[in-house]
């Protein structure tokens, strides 16, 4: 099952970073996954062809991107998962989390409540692979990119939404984790069919460690008048699915952040 959780917590001092922190905010959820379950922490780092978990950079109370901590000040991280092997172990995450001291960044934090999170466009925030499967057809989608997003393509980084990179993302990770095949015909023609119809985008640069990494934020609006009710009703699984699994690449480090609106 899918889940979005949102881990609100307050730093006990001030700091300011050159970087951004979603590589941090990854090292922590794996290393409290590692005080619960060694073997699982091992197997999602090694994994390469696609995490069953996303995190989100900080944002402070009115979700905004932070580029440093104040002390005091609450602040935000969402994590998804969406396979089950998590989220058996989860309660015992939130426990680690609220019961010990946590460190972002060289900075202690204090973890204060974590919570489901709702998205407010037709998606729950925890839902069952089988009601996504089954889900009313929509035909118009309208995909909100919360933090910069990108997909690797021929070894370089591609700024565009198109439908096919990204429905292709999704159907990859839906396939592995859900228990629901979608076939892969659904891809096809996908980009003269699955009409872009508004776009509102601009780009962000991503400073991590050792490199950078450009993105695009924003919106983008999907039509999906030309395809069949069963068709729609599989793109709307796929994109309901988007605001677990993200979009792009680096969804695990902070990128790639979706929301998800459905329209009749």
């Amino acid at each position: 099952m899918p889940h979005s959780i949102l881990v609100k917590f307050v730093p006990t001092e001030s700091r300011s970073f050159d970087v951004s922190l979603g590589q941090q905010i990854h090292a922590l959820f794996l290393n409290t996954i590692r005080k619960v379950d060694p073997d699982l922490s091992q197997k999602l780092h090694d994994e390469s062809a696609g995490k069953p978990f996303t995190v989100s950079l900080p944002v402070n109370k009115k979700r905004r991107p932070i580029s440093n901590f104040i002390a005091g000040e609450e602040c935000f991280v969402r994590y998804t998962v969406f396979c089950d092997e998590i989220w058996e172990i989860f309660p015992q995450i939130i426990s680690t989390f609220c019961n010990e001291t946590m460190h972002i960044s060289h900075t202690e934090v204090n973890v204060v409540k974590v919570s489901f999170t709702p998205n407010g466009g037709g998606v729950n925030p925890s839902e069952d692979f089988r009601k996504l499967a089954n889900s009313d057809p929509a035909s118009k989608f309208e995909l909100t990119f919360v933090s910069p997003t990108s997909f690797r393509l021929q070894g370089h980084s591609f700024i565009l939404p198109l439908p096919s990179l990204m429905y292709s993302g999704y159907l990859r990770k839906w396939n592995r984790y859900s228990g629901y095949e979608i076939s892969e015909e659904i891809l096809t023609d996908i980009d003269e069919r699955l009409l872009i119809s508004r776009v509102n985008l601009s780009s962000q640069v991503l400073h991590f460690s050792n490199y950078f990494q450009i993105g695009f934020t924003g919106q983008v609006m999907l039509n999906a008048s030309d395809y069949s009710y069963r068709e729609r009703q599989m793109l709307t699984t796929l994109t309901k699915f988007a605001y677990f699994c993200g979009t792009g690449h680096k969804t695990t480090m902070g990128m790639g952040q979706t929301n998800v609106k459905l329209l009749t």
